[in-house]
């Protein structure tokens, strides 16, 4: 197992999301610039593909990842891997994680 090249940031931010076939929200515990942990009751599977809405503390905008994929799962919670980010979200993501 390789150790992560950055290390995750805890949080606690709501999350809405959809795509094959599903939607729900849920809350992030979790994340790097590459990814997190979503906690859900949402019965999502490892491979799905997900648009997240992630709203983070303050007034900033909603973050916007047009494509993430489930990594793995365990009970109500699990991993997505960032693909896709919409417009400037990713630099978004990055000032957000370096704030904290």
């Amino acid at each position: 197992m390789q150790p992560r090249s950055r290390p995750r940031v805890a949080v606690d931010y709501p999350v809405l999301f959809s795509g094959d076939h599903i939607s729900g929200e849920g809350a992030f515990r979790n994340l790097t610039i590459s990814g997190g942990e979503i906690m859900s009751e949402a019965p999502v599977s490892i491979g799905t593909h997900l648009h997240l809405q992630v709203q983070a503390s303050g007034a900033r905008p909603p973050i916007i990842i047009t494509l993430a994929i489930v990594r793995w799962k365990r009970a109500d919670r699990y991993g997505v891997e960032f693909v896709r980010f919409q417009g400037d979200a990713k630099q978004q993501l990055e000032d957000m994680l370096n704030q904290r």
